[in-house]
């Protein structure tokens, strides 16, 4: 695989800074300036849509989407436009971009050569269950783990749904293993479980490296030609799995209530 731009969307950080830099220096004899790094909040809808504006006013295509962020925390928090914060960062967020780059057709729909779109997701989505009718945990009460499952749950969906909506496009969702960075270190008790935990978690958990294999076959290997799956170590996992993921009934109810969430910035 060998790309003609690395786009590196990223939240305004020091670690966003040094993450350029470490992938320029493995580019090394290769064009630095075709690996671009563009600040992107996915937890405040005007920043995503303003970065899609900057890449259209570029002309830019995108053959190979990666939606990648997650966030977990402990207590109820909200994003920009006040949406719970885990459902908003790390599915609501990664839904507008992917929407207004297909709205805009910055990502390329070719059946002889269909673009990817890969949604990270965790084996918490097989706890996970979406409560249309408390989304946003206004009426029930708050807990983050049923937060986390149902944002990693509606990735799978949305991942669904795209690959059987849109012909010119494979789309699959991806578990990354446990990997070891930083993911928790906000959360509360995930923190906390972290820390007591650490020597078994280290000896059975994937460096970043390790944990984004999957990610980087699905978005390179010419052999794969489906989507719609849910993979692990470079292979569909089918051992075990959500209904509500595979239900198409429940993947359109969940794109109906997206677009409403976000028809601020989508036509």
């Amino acid at each position: 695989m060998s790309p003609k731009m690395i786009i590196m969307a990223c939240r305004e950080s020091d670690k966003a800074k040094q993450a350029h830099i470490l992938v320029c220096e493995a580019y090394a004899g290769n064009d630095k300036q075709s690996i671009v790094l563009e600040f992107l909040d996915l937890a405040d809808l005007s920043s995503i849509n303003n970065f899609v504006g900057r890449l259209a006013d570029q002309s830019i295509t995108i053959d190979v989407l990666i939606n990648n962020a997650g966030v977990i925390v402990n207590e109820k928090r909200q994003t920009k436009d006040g949406f719970e914060m885990q459902f908003g960062t790390n599915f609501l967020g990664h839904f507008l971009l992917t929407e207004l780059l297909l709205q805009k057709a910055m990502i390329s729909l070719n059946e002889s050569n269909p673009a990817r779109i890969i949604n990270l997701s965790s084996h918490a989505m097989l706890f996970g269950h979406i409560e249309f009718e408390d989304v946003q945990f206004e009426k029930r009460k708050y807990t983050a783990w049923k937060a986390y499952t149902q944002s990693k749950l509606a990735n799978v969906m949305y991942a669904n749904y795209l690959n059987r909506s849109h012909k010119g496009l494979i789309a699959n969702s991806v578990h990354p293993g446990m990997v070891r960075t930083q993911f928790a270190r906000n959360s509360g008790i995930f923190h906390i479980l972290d820390i007591l935990f650490y020597p078994i978690f280290y000896l059975l958990s994937n460096s970043p490296a390790q944990g984004a294999q999957t990610s980087i076959h699905l978005a390179s290997d010419p052999n794969i030609t489906t989507g719609g799956e849910y993979w692990m170590n470079r292979k569909p996992f089918t051992l075990l799995g959500n209904k509500e993921s595979q239900d198409e009934k429940i993947q359109q109810q969940l794109y109906i209530y997206s677009k409403n969430a976000v028809k601020e910035y989508l036509k």
